[in-house]
């Protein structure tokens, strides 16, 4: 939905609803065309920004070339925002890791990797167990930052 700026007062955002409850008795066409004093902002993308230490936020629309268009500004976060910021992500990873490792619960059974137990066996059963520590260490020390090893894919004797 369109917002729109009184050019002579800049308040903004105004919305359709609002210009029609200023306008009782006037008929608007379909589409809506907004009457003077108001203008549509036109969107613009937010810039890039790190989710960590900023957050974005819309500023006063600027004109430019008759047209107005919406703007933005990166704002730096306190200490304290960072560190819950950290935090939360430090805590979604253990819940990844815990996920990543009740998943693949099943590689570890020793009978999985046994040929005279299993057809198909799995081929890769270390490599699973290499790859479970990895995904232990960081459920066991989650970290903001924390990097999963590549996910495994099961070797299985028939393929």
């Amino acid at each position: 939905m369109t917002n729109f700026i009184n050019t002579q007062t800049l308040a903004y955002p105004v919305t359709q609803q609002q210009i029609q409850q200023e306008f009782p008795d006037t008929s608007f066409p379909t589409p809506f065309v907004a009457p003077e004093p108001y203008a549509p902002v036109l969107l613009s993308p937010q810039p890039p920004y790190d989710t960590l230490t900023q957050i974005v936020q819309e500023t006063a629309p600027e004109e430019t070339a008759g047209q107005w268009y919406q703007t933005w500004a990166v704002v730096e976060l306190d200490p304290e925002q960072i560190q819950y910021n950290k935090d939360q992500l430090a805590q979604q990873n253990k819940a990844q890791g815990k996920q990543i490792l009740s998943d693949t619960d099943w590689t570890a059974i020793p009978s999985v990797a046994d040929p005279a137990e299993s057809n198909p066996y799995l081929m890769n059963q270390a490599a699973f167990f290499t790859y479970r520590s990895a995904v232990r260490d960081i459920v066991l020390n989650p970290t903001y930052d924390a990097v999963f090893p590549q996910k495994l894919d099961e070797q299985w004797s028939n393929q």
